[in-house]
C-alpha cells in the first residue's frame, strides 16, 4: 500500500466516525425528549388532553403527519332536558254532569294533581272543569278522562320553553354575582353618601333578582304540571217543567208581577208630577174658554095666539 492509498484511507474511517457519532446523539435526544414529554404528561394530570392537542398541532405543522381527527363531542353533557309546557282541551257528552266531574277529580289525585278551576252548571246540563296533574302523567290522565263520556273535539298544545328557562337562569346567575359585590362593596364603604348610593343600588339588584326568581318558579311551575280543562255538556238536559209548580210557585210569581206593577205606576207618577201644575192651569183655562164660548143664547118668545071676535 503506498503512501497515498493510506491517507485516503484514514480520511475514510474518520469520516465514517464522524457519521456514526452524529446518528448516535440524535438517536438519544429523541428518546430523552420523548421521555420528558411523558413525565409532563403524567405530572400534569388533567393537561394530558391539551398535551395531545399541541402535538396533534404540531404534527399538522411538519406536514409528516396524518390530518387531526375532530374532537369526539359528548353529547349528553351538552344535550339538555326540553322544558316543555304541555296544556290540552277536551269537549265532551256525558250522561250526568256533577257525577264525571266528581270521576275527573278523582283522576287527577290519583296522579298527584289537583283540580284549578270548576264551574257546573247543573240546571243547564253544562260544566266546565280544569285539572293540574304532573308532565309524565299527563297522557294518561287525558285517556282516562276521554273513558268517562263521548269526545266530540280535543286539542293538545306543547310549547317549548328551553330558551326561556336557560336564559332567565343566566340572567340569575349574573344578577346574584352583582349583589354579592354590591354587598362585598357595603361592608367597606366609607363616607355616608357613598354607604347610601350602594344601599340603593343594591335594593334595586335585590328586587330585580326577586322578579327573576319568581318568573323561573312560574316557568317550573308550567313545565312540571301540565294542564286539562274538560267542557261537559249532558246529551238530554232536563228542562224546567211548567207543570210542576205549585201554589208556592203562583204566590211568588203574582207577588213578583205586582211589585214590578206598582214599581212601573210609581214611576210614571213621578216622571208626570213636575208637569202636573202647567197640566193643571192648561185644564182650568180650557175649561173656562169653553164655558164661554159655549153658552147658548137665550130662545125667543113665542108669538101670542090671536084672540077671536
Amino acid at each position: 500500500m503506498t503512501v497515498r492509498q493510506r491517507v485516503a484511507w484514514r480520511i475514510g474511517a474518520a469520516a465514517t466516525a464522524g457519521l456514526l457519532l452524529v446518528g448516535g446523539c440524535s438517536g438519544s435526544g429523541d428518546g430523552d425528549d420523548s421521555a420528558s414529554g411523558d413525565v409532563s404528561a403524567e405530572s400534569g394530570g388533567g393537561g394530558g388532553i391539551e398535551t395531545g392537542d399541541a402535538a396533534s398541532a404540531g404534527g399538522s405543522a411538519g406536514g409528516g403527519g396524518e390530518a387531526p381527527q375532530p374532537l369526539a363531542v359528548d353529547t349528553v353533557a351538552l344535550a339538555r332536558q326540553r322544558e316543555v309546557i304541555r296544556t290540552g282541551e277536551m269537549w265532551m257528552t256525558v250522561d250526568h254532569v256533577e257525577d264525571t266531574a266528581d270521576d275527573i277529580r278523582s283522576l287527577a289525585d290519583e296522579a298527584g294533581g289537583f283540580v284549578g278551576d270548576e264551574g257546573l252548571r247543573a240546571r243547564d246540563g253544562e260544566g266546565d272543569i280544569t285539572v293540574r296533574v304532573p308532565a309524565a302523567d299527563f297522557d294518561d290522565v287525558r285517556t282516562d278522562v276521554a273513558e268517562l263520556g263521548e269526545v266530540s273535539e280535543q286539542s293538545v298544545e306543547a310549547e317549548d320553553v328551553t330558551a326561556e328557562m336557560v336564559d332567565v337562569e343566566t340572567r340569575i346567575e349574573s344578577m346574584q354575582a352583582s349583589v354579592t359585590r354590591l354587598q362585598g362593596l357595603l361592608d367597606g364603604a366609607g363616607d355616608v353618601a357613598q354607604l347610601a348610593a350602594v344601599e340603593g343600588e343594591l335594593a334595586a339588584r335585590e328586587t330585580e333578582l326577586e322578579a327573576m326568581l319568581g318568573q323561573q318558579r312560574v316557568l317550573q311551575d308550567q313545565v312540571a304540571l301540565a294542564t286539562l280543562t274538560v267542557h261537559m255538556s249532558e246529551d238530554d238536559a232536563p228542562a224546567p217543567s211548567d207543570d210542576a209548580a205549585g201554589f208556592r210557585d203562583g204566590l211568588q210569581e203574582g207577588w213578583a208581577t205586582a211589585v214590578d206593577t206598582g214599581r212601573a205606576v210609581t214611576a210614571g207618577l213621578g216622571f208626570l208630577l213636575p208637569f202636573l201644575p202647567v197640566l193643571l192651569v192648561a185644564g182650568i183655562a180650557l175649561r173656562l174658554w169653553t164655558r164661554r164660548r159655549g153658552s147658548p143664547a137665550a130662545p125667543p118668545a113665542p108669538p101670542a095666539a090671536a084672540s077671536g071676535t
